[in-house]
């Protein structure tokens, strides 16, 4: 049988290699949580929020400052 042909000017080959599947596995195994390290990665979550608040606001000030101070000059 021929491998390969050329059909509506498109050149078509039937060797595909076809990938071999891995069924899926369920498990049902509980893990244990720790609290503490819940509520560790939600503090340092809320300290990184603050952080990018307070330099959001120091750099928009700053460049409203910039901005004013370009004003006076040009005046």
């Amino acid at each position: 049988m021929q491998k390969a042909c050329f059909h509506d000017g498109k050149y078509v080959s039937e060797n595909k290699v076809q990938k071999k599947t891995n069924p899926l596995q369920f498990t049902d195994k509980k893990s244990i949580v720790d609290i503490n390290k819940l509520l560790y990665r939600a503090r340092i979550d809320k300290k990184n929020e603050i952080k990018r608040k307070i330099i959001f606001y120091s750099s928009s000030v700053l460049v409203l400052g910039l901005f004013l101070a370009l004003a006076m000059i040009v005046n």
